[in-house]
């Protein structure tokens, strides 16, 4: 991270650096060591969930989960839907970073058999099973689920998830991996992988990507399956890396709104880490974009807030990115951007981009502080 010219160019991208690094090395302990695989849990704020965790520039609405799983063993998944417009599992065979680690099923729940209530269960073994069934690889003892759960506003109701073992095995199974030299020397290989698995192709290589796709302010389509290993195959990306100076501002425009079950704009850093989206409107979604009178959709990304209702906050930072997600739409929209001057702004939008007073944003910012932690909790 040291070596790359936008540590070395921009002072201000230095202190954010050794954040994550450390970062980095916080989740290798979450991802790599802790996990106990006698009792299997569905993790959620020790992974990319909260603003302890955003390498990766996870989003805020993904109400994201993780599992690591035996595929010598058999798992019982239950939940409740709630208000959730989406939930999505992606497996991989090893843990990110590993050699041999690979994507080896992605399941949309809602092509699942849910009830009434909508409560729902699934088996998770390596052998198929039929009804409700998520596999898993037979060959490796530590696999990597990551579980996208979509809520469109974070005072939804984020149903409910848990996940046991159900296969019979004796209470010592597990006391080699809890207790052998050799053991913990494997967890730390596969933290050591992670670590490097972080470090290059999250901080260094996915802006490096996204510049060399699109340039500075301009945004481009970029499927799921490329921007890296647990990049969602449902969804249609489009990726663009701001440069602003302090009086300049990107517009970003839809002509037609997305027609999928989710879609939204969030800013984040150079190091591929989210902006503030507790405190400051870094993101954006379907629930609180605010539509054109024509039925279009306009975004300002800008270092100040400009008064118009769909402000994207840098943060004050001069880089870092914006990332559209499109989660199962008919159409591949990409969003349109111009870079202009920020007191221009009102000559080059139109009346029919909806403006907001002060206080009004204070009241929303106000409501998503709230609506986090009512979600999250400290």
């Amino acid at each position: 991270m040291e070596e790359t010219p936008r540590f070395k160019e921009h002072p201000q991208h230095r202190a954010k650096a050794y954040h994550t690094m450390l970062e980095a090395l916080a989740m290798v302990y979450n991802f790599a060591v802790a996990p106990r695989m006698m009792h299997p849990r569905l993790f959620k704020n020790t992974g990319w969930q909260t603003d302890m965790y955003t390498l990766g520039q996870n989003g805020p609405d993904l109400n994201y989960l993780t599992a690591f799983l035996d595929g010598r063993q058999t798992y019982k998944l239950t939940g409740r839907y709630g208000d959730l417009v989406l939930i999505l599992v992606q497996v991989l065979n090893h843990l990110s970073g590993h050699p041999d680690s690979k994507a080896i099923g992605n399941y949309d729940l809602s092509q699942f058999e849910i009830n009434p209530d909508g409560t729902f269960e699934c088996i998770v073994s390596a052998e198929k099973h039929e009804g409700n069934w998520i596999g898993l690889s037979p060959d490796s003892p530590y696999q990597f689920l990551l579980f996208r759960r979509f809520i469109g506003d974070w005072n939804d109701d984020p149903g409910e998830m848990r996940i046991e073992r159900i296969s019979e095995i004796p209470d010592d199974y597990y006391d080699a991996d809890e207790f052998s030299e050799d053991s913990m020397a494997e967890r730390i290989e596969r933290g050591t992988a992670f670590l490097r698995y972080l470090i290059n192709d999250f901080n260094i290589n996915l802006f490096n990507m996204y510049t060399k796709v699109s340039g500075f302010n301009n945004m481009k389509f970029l499927p799921g399956t490329v921007t890296s290993q647990v990049g969602s195959p449902s969804s249609n990306y489009a990726m663009a890396v701001f440069d602003l100076a302090e009086d300049e501002a990107l517009i970003i425009e839809l002509d037609q709104l997305p027609d999928g079950v989710y879609w939204s704009l969030q800013a984040g850093d150079v190091w591929s880490r989210s902006l503030n989206f507790i405190h400051r409107q870094t993101t954006i979604n379907m629930r609180h974009a605010v539509v054109n009178e024509n039925g279009s959709f306009t975004a300002v990304v800008a270092h100040r807030d400009p008064g118009y209702a769909n402000w994207i906050d840098t943060t004050g930072r001069e880089q870092g990115t914006v990332v559209f997600r499109n989660y199962k739409a008919t159409r591949e929209p990409v969003p349109q951007t111009r870079k202009v001057k920020f007191a221009q702004l009102g000559d080059t939008l139109s009346s029919g981009v909806k403006k907001i007073t002060p206080e009004e944003r204070k009241a929303a910012l106000k409501r998503r502080a709230e609506g986090f932690l009512k979600l999250h909790g400290e």
